[in-house]
């Protein structure tokens, strides 16, 4: 029997990829720890998500392609996947893509690969996303922040990293999650992909060197499309935050800045009405084996 353990960052979206493939986010410091333990031989994977026995085809998927990738026969093996989550699930903070990165790098430091690719564990983050169905485009992007840190631009279509940014220093974030649930499920993805050519200016004025500002415009471009109110993010802006705006299909808002603006003004506005309010930082450090 053989063990591993890793971490993974959270993140936030600066631009949503499911309109046009391409997308962005920036990684903060809200981590998921995975354990993996391995038998050799056949068998169930068992999976635990925050201490609770869970049936996750997420979990199950990632770790048995990554002992494909490998070189391993994933039928000769059975275990349990364990992952505890810092962030809230489900509400688009790229939970999900963590996940998947922090269990590829447990299995393979697991097998003695404690040092691997950075295209490899993305692939395999990609590959069970899509084969899982918890992600239409594979979400490059958000396992991208999850993995290296900092601010990443990728094209999700041709699983290409465009453009990795460190951000030099940790900025505040404040996120606020409300009690309302995700309207993902509300609207089609052949529908949001009509308002490609808008997201794809988007991500072009990011790439060009204001992140910020493409977050602020998907945040408006994505909650019309599925239906939130922005006045959260409008708030924040207006307390001197330099982005703000939805994260992935929400309902989460976010919000970064580079100093102490108003930031306990606005938290105490935003959690005034039952929302939950975050406060944590970007992170350059990006996902790490336990030694």
């Amino acid at each position: 029997m053989i063990f591993g353990e890793a971490k993974a960052m959270g993140a936030v979206s600066i631009v949503n990829a499911i309109s046009s493939g391409r997308g962005a986010t920036a990684s903060v410091d809200l981590p998921t720890s995975a354990k993996v333990t391995i038998d050799e031989k056949r068998g169930r994977w068992v999976t635990f998500q925050d201490g609770r026995r869970t049936e996750s085809r997420l979990a199950q998927h990632t770790v048995r392609q990554a002992i494909l990738m490998l070189g391993r026969d994933p039928r000769r093996y059975s275990g349990s996947v364990e992952t505890t989550a810092s962030a809230p699930t489900g509400v688009g903070l790229k939970t999900s893509s963590s996940s998947a990165v922090a269990i590829t790098l447990a299995v393979f430091s697991a097998f003695g690969k404690t040092s691997p690719r950075a295209r490899d564990v993305l692939e395999c983050s990609v590959s069970s996303s899509l084969s899982s169905g918890v992600s239409v485009t594979g979400a490059m992007d958000d396992a991208a922040s999850c993995l290296l840190g900092g601010a990443n631009f990728v094209d999700n279509s041709s699983r290409r990293l465009i453009s990795r940014v460190r951000l030099r220093r940790p900025f505040p974030v404040l996120i606020m999650v409300p009690r309302e649930r995700s309207k993902r499920a509300s609207i089609t993805t052949g529908y949001v992909r009509t308002f490609s050519r808008v997201a794809d200016s988007i991500f072009n004025i990011g790439v060009e060197g204001k992140a910020w500002k493409a977050m602020t415009l998907n945040g408006l471009l994505y909650s019309t499309i599925y239906g939130y109110e922005p006045s959260a993010a409008l708030q924040a802006l207006e307390a001197g935050a330099l982005g703000a705006g939805l994260s992935g299909t929400g309902p989460a808002v976010a919000a970064v800045f580079d100093g102490p603006e108003d930031r306990e003004r606005l938290a105490k506005m935003w959690g005034g009405g039952g929302a939950e309010v975050i406060r944590t930082t970007t992170s350059d450090g990006g996902a790490a084996v336990a030694p």
